[in-house]
């Protein structure tokens, strides 16, 4: 039985991407391989190879604005995952989200081959990917619903070009749904930008394409975003610009 080391679970709105708005479950994995400059969950990169994560996991015990929290032992199997899920389930007719986010939800893929089999017919499974894990993706493709893929823009993120790894994580989503998000920063070149947007004409010129500003000292300038956006557009059909929601909001 493989074991799920996490971070946090939660029930709020999605703060990114076309479903900005939604009323998501997120459970937070434990764990990144990459080390990006504008990461936003410090706490769920693991410090050193082998890092399990904290002791305790922040768990909501229930919905509402006001719900209480409680710390549970961590890592946790796929039955009580479910069970912890379950809890955040809003009563009414709406399908509920599960959005699997991080840290790298595909680092841990044996887990979520054994988990997402459980709560696949109860939700909409939603995954949250720095797009990099082809093999992983592969392994899990027929249990998820929506992919949110990044892309790790060189001139943003302060990584070495992952282009070649994209094009191969591309490849290995399936039939999700499936939108690609990029970080842009004050740093963000025209550059990037274009490559990113010929990449997806490669696969699919009609998939979404999410330019995300940067908050904080890291924020691109605003005309640098429109002309990003019109750059991309001469490429592929929707290109949108989105900031974080949740952030705006003062929400989780």
């Amino acid at each position: 039985m493989k074991l799920g080391r996490l971070n946090e679970l939660f029930a709020s709105i999605q703060g990114e991407g076309p479903w900005i708005g939604e009323r998501h479950i997120f459970v937070r994995f434990q764990g990144c391989d990459l080390h990006c400059r504008f990461c936003d969950t410090p706490a769920s990169v693991s410090k050193a190879p082998g890092d399990a994560g904290p002791e305790f996991i922040n768990v909501q015990v229930s919905v509402g604005s006001s719900a209480a929290c409680e710390k549970i032992p961590n890592p946790v199997s796929a039955g009580r995952l479910s069970e912890l899920c379950k809890r955040l389930v809003i009563p009414g007719p709406s399908r509920s989200t599960i959005s699997l986010t991080g840290g790298e939800p595909l680092l841990q893929h044996e887990f979520l081959a054994e988990w997402l089999p459980l709560v696949k017919n109860d939700y909409r499974i939603y995954l949250e990917t720095n797009g990099v894990h082809d093999h992983a993706m592969k392994s899990i493709s027929g249990l998820v619903d929506v992919v949110s893929m990044d892309f790790k823009l060189p001139s943003a993120a302060g990584l070495r070009p992952l282009w070649e790894q994209h094009r191969r994580f591309l490849s290995a989503i399936g039939d999700a749904d499936l939108f690609i998000k990029a970080v842009v920063t004050l740093d963000t070149t025209a550059e990037d930008i274009v490559a990113s947007a010929r990449l997806i004409a490669g696969r699919d010129p009609s998939i979404p394409f999410v330019l995300q500003p940067a908050s904080g000292p890291l924020a691109p300038d605003a005309k640098n975003l429109i002309d990003f956006q019109e750059a991309a557009l001469g490429i592929i059909a929707d290109v949108r610009v989105i900031p974080q929601a949740h952030k705006i909001l003062n929400v989780p």
